[in-house]
């Protein structure tokens, strides 16, 4: 009895692969609808970078919520349009943007897979090694959270690899609506696309340009897709400009240090351009911040393609309109690391520079890995020389897809007091939370209600958002550190503060979020130096204010003003 497909069973392992992919859908639909191990619904399960984008949705329903929000306008401005009417024409269909998000991945998922086994049966032409090349490429985006994440960045794998796919066919039908649609949500991949559509007017052996009708009428088309796309997303930041350049970066301590919230330098705290998350020319497969070496593997993951690229190069040739196969290598290659170099030399002024090559070189390293291997396997199987060697590699390959497909990391995450969110939810719109905890963060998407600030939403490249999300973390840590009655006065008035959340550890032990710590370093340190030299005024009258007691301690701010010992407790 076979357990595998026959060698030329293209049926056979694109249906193992689309089961696979099945089996994987069910366990994340589990994970993001359920409470792990239990058949207990969990409707306050959220992606991590969700939270941020989903900020304003409470808008959907109501354009007057939030009104006048910081962190509302603010995300929905650099939301792209259609990233906001997709979500909009979904919550008409009654599909509610929580849920949405959740289901959102799934067709993502298929789409990703779908495309991968075409770019890769046309690559190999061996129903073998294009499943080995489509599911290791599978196995990457499912521990990588971006198409989890229901954020313009989920679109970025899925609609390069749909580009892809029409590249390697040349299909113009199929990359122009591709390339806007990229546009629309994901400017920096469209980008890399277009110059990698712009590439294959090129041959190779003999070397010629060509100035075809086709090529002016298919590059102009792009390059209008593109733009047209891109040019209204640009415009939406302008009011909250002026945007962080690399200078001003190394001088904000949130920034400036390799564990920092928003990092631009590497572990040894100057800027690293090979790898770095959000400056650095590698895909970060292996974090780079978790060693000062994971650059190494993360360049050895990238020697198949950089080894398909070359031969391609080498040795093979190419002519305008013919089947690029491996040259497609050479071109994400050359595409991804001049819009690398531009965006490092403009810096930040065209999105962070790693997201030129780690969203487009990550997809088909992948595939080249899998293209080699999956290749190397086959020929060794159809010349029947199986040794030691193919038991170990194939046997390896098996273990590390199931893995892979039983194991997706979508970077889920739920509030730790579900009842302080039910508590929230039910205050009136007119409610405005303050406060210091990481609980925060989830405030604003799960509830619509105004939140001050949050670590989760501290992103500092637009400065006219940064700079007053800033100042309101600080006062907020101020405020609940000082021992004097009035710096809480202050905060509460300035802001409009009906109801402040911190965390019960800090009630009970004065212990402050660390992740706090990353984003605002010196107002924190001063906060822990206040709150060492005994209890803060907060502290000292929250026991007669509180409106909800759990893990987030919820206190009624009026409460807290009228008397250092507390009051009421009534809130809204």
């Amino acid at each position: 009895m076979m357990i595998l497909p026959a060698l030329d069973d293209e049926r056979g392992w694109r249906t193992l692969l689309f089961a696979a992919t099945g089996v994987t859908a069910l366990i994340y639909l589990y994970l993001a609808f359920f409470v792990p191990g239990t058949l207990t619904y969990a409707p306050l399960t959220i992606q991590d970078d969700a939270r941020q984008f989903l900020t304003w949705m409470a808008r959907l329903n109501d354009p007057d919520a939030m009104r006048g929000d910081l962190l509302a306008d603010y995300w929905q401005s650099v939301g792209p349009w259609a990233y906001r009417m997709l979500f909009t024409v979904a919550n008409m269909l009654g599909l509610e943007h929580l849920v949405f998000a959740r289901l959102l991945p799934v067709p993502l998922l298929f789409l990703s897979v779908w495309m991968a086994w075409r770019i890769a049966l046309a690559l190999t032409q061996r129903p073998l090694a294009a499943f080995a090349a489509a599911a290791l490429l599978a196995g990457f985006v499912l521990h990588e959270d971006s198409i989890y994440s229901a954020t313009p960045r989920a679109f970025s794998a899925p609609l390069l690899l749909v580009f892809l796919d029409g590249l390697l066919r040349n299909r113009g039908w199929q990359m122009i609506p591709t390339l806007f649609v990229l546009g629309l949500l994901y400017p920096t991949t469209a980008l890399v696309a277009l110059t990698m559509m712009g590439l294959s007017r090129v041959g190779w052996r003999p070397f010629r340009i060509d100035f075809s009708l086709r090529t002016w009428v298919l590059c102009g088309l792009g390059a209008i897709a593109v733009g047209a796309a891109v040019i209204p997303l640009a415009g939406a930041t302008e009011g909250w400009r002026p945007t962080l350049t690399i200078s001003d970066a190394l001088g904000m301590e949130n920034m400036n240090t390799g564990l920092a919230r928003s990092a631009v330098v590497g572990l040894s705290g100057k800027v690293d351009l090979v790898c770095q998350a959000r400056t650095g020319l590698l895909p970060e497969i292996v974090p780079c911040w978790s060693t000062r070496w994971a650059w190494l593997p993360n360049m050895l993951l990238l020697v198949p393609m950089l080894w398909l690229a070359f031969a391609a190069v080498r040795r093979g040739s190419f002519r305008v309109d013919g089947e690029p196969g491996n040259f497609i290598y050479a071109w994400v290659l050359i595409a991804g690391i001049a819009w690398w170099a531009v965006a490092v030399a403009l810096a930040f002024s065209l999105h962070l520079p790693s997201r030129y090559t780690q969203r487009t070189l990550s997809v088909l390293e992948f595939i080249a890995i899998g293209q080699v291997a999956g290749m190397w396997l086959d020929a060794r199987l159809r010349a029947g020389a199986i040794d030691a060697r193919v038991y170990a590699g194939g046997g390896l390959l098996a273990a590390f897809l199931v893995a892979s497909f039983l194991s997706p990391t979508p970077g889920l995450t739920r509030p730790a007091d579900p009842g302080a969110i039910a508590r929230i939810d039910s205050l009136p719109d007119s409610a405005v939370i303050g406060g210091v905890s990481e609980e925060l963060d989830f405030i604003p998407a799960l509830t619509g209600h105004r939140t001050l600030a949050s670590a989760e939403h501290s992103i500092p490249y637009h400065m006219g958002y940064f700079g007053p999300l800033r100042d309101r973390l600080e006062d907020a840590l101020a405020a609940v550190s000082s021992s004097d009655q009035a710096a809480l006065d202050e905060y509460v008035e300035k802001y409009g503060v009906t109801v402040i959340a911190v965390d019960r550890a800090f009630l009970m032990q004065g212990t402050l979020p660390e992740r706090w710590d990353l984003v605002v370093p010196a107002a924190f340190r001063a906060a822990q130096a206040r709150l060492a030299r005994g209890p803060s005024a907060l502290r000292r009258a929250a026991p007669g204010c509180i409106i909800h007691d759990g893990e987030l301690m919820l206190l009624d701010a009026a409460c807290l003003g009228r008397s250092p010992q507390g009051g009421s407790g009534e809130a809204g």
